[in-house]
């Protein structure tokens, strides 16, 4: 399952758009208002069409009617994405709602949803069945703070059987409670069990905590040979603790907030991919497709945690499409085997560069558009270049040695300007 073609007419800001998109990391850029969050939204609603024929809303994903756009204070009459992909027989399907009946039209649905039909009917329904499912989810900025208030029926329910991978998975909330309540779970089953009986519980289990370590011992230099410890604590309520070192041995809810961020993000993906496909460890997860759209990947993330971000995903599932916003010039210097899309003016144009390895200064002024440096300053900066090479001594040293208060001694310009100022030295000796 992935999106090779997306178009969408009068959907949220856009008038209409038309975008490719490749295998792989597919990476949006732009300023607040310029419509990343909306190219996720797009494509969870066309990914939903996957779900239409079990008409359950704990996995569609239709047009909102506040996501038909206004224009001159008058919404139009209707919104509609379409998308192709080249897993899916046919021209590809669409999805349309309308203002007037305040319905959202399926018809376009049709050559997707005989496709889903066959799968969930034939592959599903089977528990010995081996067809790998794909992975279907979406992070949105509230994926830490707005948990989903699920039953009891919906967190267990055992008849659902591998469909709990897809539970809630193209809603904006997280589904944090049940993963802490699985994970509990799980880990009581398994202490009270003998070691030869290992059932699909455990395999999951395994790869949640397997793919946990693996991230940190990527992302934060952590040994591979560090024992990792995912616990509820009786003491403390049951809360969830996370233990790979003897200074880190804290409940979930006590690590920062982009350390929590990234942990659930990871647990969550491994935990559905799981589900889908219990008997697969975490080794064979190359073999497990989908997409997976995710709303800011550097929220609240240390610049460290950053710069890795993507590749740990990339790590982890070689063979699932992204689709993933960013504001952040660290994880776009560090973004590479993908495709990188920059969005502006209601268009969404494919940047031709590489930015892989280049200074945080440079992405920050070519493509987010932003000054490196505080205007004022870099004005200052700028004057005691011209003073310097104009030779009038005077003036640049005055400005040179206020700029070193200012700056230091280490700035990268003050190296340029000082090197400049020992060449005309050089040169008047």
């Amino acid at each position: 399952m992935r999106i090779d073609h997306l178009a969408v007419k009068n959907f949220k800001n856009f008038i209409s758009l038309s975008v490719d998109f490749e295998p792989g990391v597919n990476l949006f850029v732009g300023t607040n208002g310029s419509g990343k969050t909306s190219i996720l939204e797009a494509i969870n609603v066309a990914v939903g069409g996957f779900f239409y024929p079990l008409r359950n809303s704990k996995y569609q994903r239709a047009i909102y009617f506040d996501e038909i756009r206004i224009a001159d204070r008058v919404r139009t009459p209707e919104a509609t994405v379409a998308a192709r992909s080249k897993d899916i027989p046919g021209a590809g399907w669409s999805r349309t709602m309308r203002s007037e009946s305040k319905a959202n039209d399926s018809k376009g649905n049709a050559p997707l949803a005989a496709f889903s039909k066959h799968y969930f009917d034939e592959y599903f329904q089977d528990p010995a069945d081996r067809h790998i499912a794909p992975l279907i989810a979406y992070y949105s900025t509230q994926r830490l703070f707005k948990d989903s208030n699920v039953s009891e029926k919906q967190k267990y329910d055992a008849a659902a059987g591998r469909m709990n991978g897809y539970l809630l998975c193209l809603k904006e909330t997280s589904i944090k409670t049940v993963l802490e309540d699985w994970l509990f779970n799980a880990i009581v089953r398994r202490a009270s069990k003998y070691a030869n009986e290992i059932d699909d519980t455990d395999v999951i289990l395994e790869n949640v905590e397997h793919a946990v370590k693996d991230v940190l011992s990527y992302a934060l230099g952590v040994p591979e040979d560090q024992k990792l410890r995912i616990y509820p604590d009786p003491d403390f309520d049951n809360q969830l603790f996370v233990r790979y070192d003897s200074e880190h041995d804290l409940p979930l809810e006590y690590y920062s907030d982009g350390f929590r961020n990234m942990i659930y993000l990871i647990i969550d993906l491994v935990w559905r991919a799981s589900q889908l496909n219990p008997w697969l460890p975490l080794a064979n997860f190359n073999q497990v497709t989908g997409v997976v759209t995710i709303d800011e990947i550097d929220l609240h993330l240390h610049p460290r945690w950053q710069a890795k971000a993507i590749a740990v995903l990339q790590r982890l599932f070689p063979g699932v499409q992204f689709f993933i916003t960013t504001h952040s010039p660290t994880v776009v210097a560090n973004f590479q085997n993908g495709t990188l899309y920059v969005i502006s003016g209601n268009c969404i144009e494919r940047s031709n560069t590489e930015y892989f390895g280049r200074q945080i200064n440079n992405v920050l002024r070519n493509i987010l558009g932003a000054a490196d440096r505080h205007k004022p300053t870099q004005d200052r900066l700028d004057r005691l270049f011209n003073l310097i090479l104009e030779k009038r001594k005077d003036e640049y040293t005055t400005e040179y040695n206020l700029l070193v208060e200012l700056l230091g001694k280490d700035d990268i310009d003050i190296q340029k300007a000082t090197a400049l100022i020992d060449m005309q030295d050089i040169l008047n000796q």
